[in-house]
């Protein structure tokens, strides 16, 4: 009976176990990647430093171009981040976009950086 019942228990266990699928692409590299963005996070965070994304919206001005539209965007989301006792070291992404919705266009950018805080 001992044994009838492992053998159940057994099978329960099995059949409920979760499926984990590796697809052959590019894991190495995605390892790799991954062991060095675990590295630059404790390294940063024992200097004092951390990643942080922020990202900002304004409205459209028609009067000037799409570029310069983006660049005063980017201007105002990064004194809004010096205003926050916060110092960039290091920009590691930037995005901007033009967005319409409905006939009103405003500009959204976003960026991902390196921060330390002041004092």
């Amino acid at each position: 009976m001992k044994k009838f019942l492992s053998i159940i228990v057994l099978a329960i266990a099995t059949t409920s176990c979760m499926k984990l699928e590796v697809q052959p692409g590019n894991v190495i590299g995605d390892t790799v990647d991954a062991g060095k963005d675990a590295f630059q996070s404790i390294k940063r965070s024992r200097n004092g430093e951390e990643e942080r994304n922020f990202s900002h919206k304004i409205s459209y001005d028609a009067a000037s171009s799409n570029a310069i539209n983006i660049t005063n965007c980017k201007k105002e989301m990064m004194e809004i981040i010096s205003a926050s006792e916060l110092t960039v070291s290091q920009i590691l992404t930037e995005s901007s976009e033009v967005i319409e919705d409905e006939g009103n266009k405003s500009v959204q950018c976003s960026v991902k950086v390196v921060v330390t805080k002041n004092g």
